[in-house]
């Protein structure tokens, strides 16, 4: 890896309580479970630890709060040598998710934002030509959007995933290098009306017209696509796993392409990679389940 490269996450930290039951419930359903775990998580705090678990310079950005929360959040991060030096404190609640996840390893998660809606890209350092700035839209997104300019000004790279799912306007999508999207992620931020028959490849090619330098679809069990200038679609597939939690999934692939980027490798080798790390984290519960469980052959 180019020793000059760093990877820089701005956004969300979290406490996940993830509690696992046979099925998801139904709208005013109750479903009961026998345990419960306190696990650190929040999209921004996941992708910087994928990015540092696989060999990138990582910096978090992101603000925690004064409920004692903090250490929770932060742990996984800092065992990683994540640099904290950018985690702002605030008074108030820490951000928080409560997640259920079935026997097949789908999810439902509510988001309570806590400290994160007081992240500002002031946190940010100085970023150079050769870094690389990784978001989400789990904090206030007039504040991630002034940290996209400020990082393509500074000569920086921006990966965006567009998660939660957000509308992009023109001027947005001129500041993102790579955009990173579900299918239903993409549909959004393209604008396009989810009644309205539009494909994801029609959507992604909209994205490019529009300003955006590459695409990548994620498409969970069959992998991931990459769209980039008129060049034809390229389609990654998936990796074989034993599924137990896809809650950290998205974020894992996220985490790894940037470092992978960061590490030089070219963007479609990135996906590939991405894929690979993103299959392991799925076969363990929680977004940031300890590396020595993650320690696994050779992919």
């Amino acid at each position: 890896m180019n020793a000059k490269s760093r990877v820089i996450v701005f956004g969300s930290i979290n406490v996940d309580l993830v509690a696992e039951v046979d099925r998801l419930p139904g709208p005013g359903e109750t479903i009961k479970t026998t345990r419960y775990s306190a696990l650190p998580g929040g999209k921004g705090a996941n992708q910087a630890l994928a990015a540092a678990r696989n060999g990138a310079v990582t910096l978090m950005a992101g603000a925690v709060g004064s409920d004692g929360q903090g250490p929770t959040a932060l742990a996984q991060l800092r065992s990683a040598g994540v640099d904290l030096t950018a985690v702002g404190g605030v008074e108030g609640p820490s951000g928080l998710a409560m997640i259920a996840v079935d026997a097949g390893g789908e999810n439902q998660i509510i988001v309570v934002s806590g400290a994160n809606d007081a992240a500002t890209c002031a946190h940010l350092p100085e970023l150079g030509q050769s870094d690389w700035l990784v978001t989400q839209n789990e904090i206030n997104w007039t504040e991630t959007a002034q940290a996209h300019q400020r990082a393509r000004g500074q000569g920086a790279s921006v990966i965006h995933n567009t998660a939660p799912a957000h509308r992009l306007s023109a001027q947005d999508m001129a500041q993102i290098n790579v955009l990173i999207a579900n299918e239903h992620e993409l549909t959004q931020a393209a604008g396009f009306e989810v009644a309205r028959a539009v494909s994801p490849d029609e959507e992604a090619r909209a994205l490019l017209t529009a300003g955006v330098g590459a695409v990548v679809l994620t498409l969970g069990a069959k992998g991931a696509a990459l769209y980039q200038g008129d060049e034809p679609v390229l389609t990654v597939p998936a990796v074989a796993a034993e599924v137990r939690d896809t809650t950290g999934a998205g974020d894992a692939f996220v985490g790894a392409l940037a470092a992978a980027l960061a590490a030089g490798e070219a963007l479609p080798d990135a996906v590939a990679t991405a894929n690979r790390y993103a299959a392991r984290v799925c076969e363990v519960l929680g977004a940031q389940t300890p590396p020595a469980l993650l320690q696994t052959p050779e992919f």
